[in-house]
């Protein structure tokens, strides 16, 4: 009898834990890409936003709820109005502008996922880019986080079988930080398989080059 009571108990959580995975992973895939074109200097297509805010709002019987128990439809509709706010300056703004902006939604939107994303990075059995960005900082600090967000994306994007990567909004969470002993903001750190740390870059220009080096060499 309890057999028969659990086991639908747990496909409904594994079915739950699938729909959040895909809500997610669609909308932040969606996120960088736009985030890499303004850091292109290409201009938003308008129809981006609307699909954007699509994934973030599909309709019910497409997804009857795809939250996880940490995220509610309050965080969902917080992430809907700032990226409505985002669409309204766009008619007004240069791409560099528009490329400032739509990064501090994409902050925001690793900040609602937080812990969601924490989890689902530490279960990975891969190799770990960790990227300490910051959404409250000087301008140059905020500049250069910018642009290595935009950098890291990238460089995940094109290895994404071997590497795992994460952006973290140091402003707002800086456990991490504190755990690897990385204070400094934009910093970069990678850890091995088992999460211990094995590399690391603070606050220095040539991050790209440097990270891209490490890896190169590892592979050799």
């Amino acid at each position: 009898m309890l057999i028969k009571i659990t086991f639908p108990i747990i496909i409904l959580l594994f079915s739950t834990g699938i729909a959040s995975a895909q809500y997610f992973e669609s909308v932040e895939k969606e996120a960088e890409r736009i985030l890499l074109s303004l850091s292109d200097e290409h201009s938003v297509n308008p129809t981006d936003l609307t699909e954007m805010k699509k994934l973030l709002s599909p309709d019910k019987d497409e997804n009857e709820s795809g939250l996880t128990p940490t995220i509610n439809q309050q965080n969902i509709d917080s992430l809907t109005n700032h990226l409505t706010e985002f669409e309204s300056e766009l008619k007004k703004i240069s791409t560099d502008s528009a490329f400032v902006l739509f990064n501090e939604w994409y902050l925001h939107l690793q900040n609602i996922f937080y812990e969601y994303s924490k989890e689902k990075f530490f279960a990975s059995d891969k190799t770990k880019i960790i990227f300490f960005s910051t959404s409250m900082s000087c301008y140059c600090t905020l500049k250069m986080s910018r642009e290595q967000t935009a950098d890291v994306l990238q460089f995940g994007r094109s290895n994404n079988d071997d590497y795992d990567y994460w952006i973290i909004d140091s402003y707002w969470h800086n456990e991490l930080q504190i755990k690897y002993e990385t204070l400094f903001a934009p910093s970069v750190i990678v850890l091995n398989s088992v999460n211990e740390k094995i590399f690391q870059i603070e606050y220095d220009e040539e991050m790209l080059s440097l990270l891209s080096d490490y890896f190169t060499k590892i592979k050799n």
